[in-house]
């Protein structure tokens, strides 16, 4: 092969790659709609999601209602939740108007917190000059 035919082929035009069809802006945000298995009322979800739901905003926190309200029923006892802060799994009785979400711990820390954030001793030193 002769240094013509090397360079030849290098400046060659390279041949087009196939054309992938552009989608517009709008139509990456668009969300699709979906009919709730329960109601039968249409509702939007994002295509993008790793799933397709199958209820509708409203059914979901029916379904929610009637568990709290099947766990309430009966004799009082022990309920085990798993905490939404550090994870770990905690029990409280059925008997209480509203199951909490967070274990003791991180409820006394975020109390804790909160106070200290909020308190309304002033420290000294600052509010006086002199």
């Amino acid at each position: 092969m002769s240094l013509f035919e090397k360079l030849k082929n290098m400046f060659r035009k390279a041949p087009e790659p196939a054309k992938v069809p552009e989608i517009p802006a709008k139509a990456e945000n668009t969300r699709l709609k979906k009919a709730c298995k329960e109601c039968g009322k249409m509702f939007s979800y994002d295509p993008a999601w790793e799933f397709v739901p199958n209820y509708c905003k409203d059914c979901k926190q029916k379904f929610k209602k009637e568990k709290e309200e099947k766990q309430r029923s009966g004799a009082p006892r022990k309920i085990k939740r798993k905490c939404k802060e550090c994870g770990n799994f905690f029990t409280f009785p059925n008997t209480l108007a509203h199951y909490p979400s967070y274990c003791p711990n991180c409820r006394k820390r975020h109390k804790e917190a909160q106070k200290a954030k909020y308190s309304r001793k002033k420290e000294s030193n600052q509010g006086s000059k002199g």
